[in-house]
């Protein structure tokens, strides 16, 4: 029997819960060699589990870091429900034919109501995602820079983490923690 293949001389393939992406993936009898587990998850966080993340495990946690995935698919749920509720608020003052230079068209008060709700766990988020980057979670205040400043922060909030521990934490697992 050669190395790293089984009694039947198959190929052992590692657990893909234990892979990760951007190290060496060293093949050892029985799979991964957990000494080698630095890099990225080798998997990305699906968009419930992202959703459950935000909202339940981490509402208000501002340390530690989440990945991409996590980030991009909370954004992404923000987005999917503001957009009907804008609609809702929408039909609703036209239906009460509330006047188009009124204060409640520019504040939409369902979609006013749901992006208040989540202001916190999106500020979260996005300073866990700087830590994920090596960086303080103040720099989402370049933001608030003109033209560069949004550009440079995209640039930053979709470039990968990095692929070993940081004086945030450890490098996130994309697994929703029970």
């Amino acid at each position: 029997m050669q190395p790293n293949t089984d009694q039947f001389g198959q190929p052992i393939q590692p657990d893909p819960q234990q892979m990760v992406v951007g190290a060496p993936q060293p093949m050892v009898v029985g799979g991964v060699d957990p000494g080698m587990m630095t890099g990225r998850p080798a998997q990305m966080m699906g968009f419930i589990d992202s959703v459950k993340s935000v909202l339940m495990n981490n509402f208000a946690n501002f340390n530690g870091r989440a990945s991409r995935s996590e980030y991009w698919w909370f954004y992404l749920f923000t987005i999917l429900v503001a957009f009907p509720l804008g609609f809702i608020d929408g039909v609703m003052l036209v239906i009460m034919d509330v006047p188009i230079d009124s204060l409640l068209w520019s504040l939409s008060p369902l979609t006013t109501l749901f992006q208040l709700a989540v202001l916190i766990p999106s500020l979260a988020v996005g300073v866990r995602r700087m830590h994920d980057l090596g960086k303080s979670g103040w720099m989402l205040l370049i933001a608030g820079i003109p033209c560069v400043g949004i550009i440079l922060l995209i640039v930053w909030l979709a470039t990968d983490g990095e692929p070993h521990d940081n004086a945030y934490g450890p490098v996130p697992t994309n697994v929703l923690a029970q």
